[in-house]
């Protein structure tokens, strides 16, 4: 089931980040880096942006508990290559356990149809290139538009833009 999230849902988004991070990015991202992260830091994090009202957040849930969400809103990229995007995926995260199962892809459908009715019809998600996910970016008719190299706990990678520039194209 995906619905929107609420306030009480920041735990479980928190839970499902933090466990994401570190099945994820385990031999991409440094251990000493995911061995930092905790529910306990995340949880404000995520109280604060299901208060705000420019962000969109859905949740995947399974058996009554959350196992994923998917969060975005208007681009916060002023300049450069991704700017000509109406909005963004800021995140979206799926337990292990339950990715292939194509909840990554009704969150993301459930995100662009709320982000279209706030009149943003162009969207893109920056990706870690190592991510072996980053092919559902692509399975959803994303265009890689732009690389840069950011720095996570101490290592320099490699992350890659997708744009869509019709959002509702991601419905077929």
């Amino acid at each position: 089931m995906i619905r929107k999230a609420t306030w009480v849902d920041a735990p479980a988004i928190a839970s499902v980040h933090v466990e994401s991070w570190k099945t994820t990015y385990s031999g991409i991202v440094p251990d000493a880096y995911l061995e930092t992260l905790s529910v306990g830091e995340k949880q404000p994090l995520w109280e604060k942006v299901l208060s705000q009202s420019g962000h969109s957040v859905f949740v995947a849930e399974e058996n009554g508990r959350v196992v994923g969400f998917v969060s975005g809103g208007r681009n916060r990229a002023s300049d450069g290559p991704i700017a000509k995007y109406d909005g963004e995926l800021y995140a979206i995260y799926l337990l292990k356990e339950v990715q292939g199962k194509g909840l990554g892809r009704q969150l993301v459908q459930a995100l662009t149809r709320d982000l279209a009715q706030k009149g943003i019809q162009s969207m893109a998600v920056w990706v870690l290139a190592d991510n072996p996910s980053r092919g559902f970016y692509e399975r959803l008719g994303g265009e890689k538009v732009a690389e840069e190299r950011v720095e996570i706990g101490g290592k320099a990678l490699w992350e890659w833009c997708y744009g869509w520039r019709d959002v509702q194209l991601m419905e077929q």
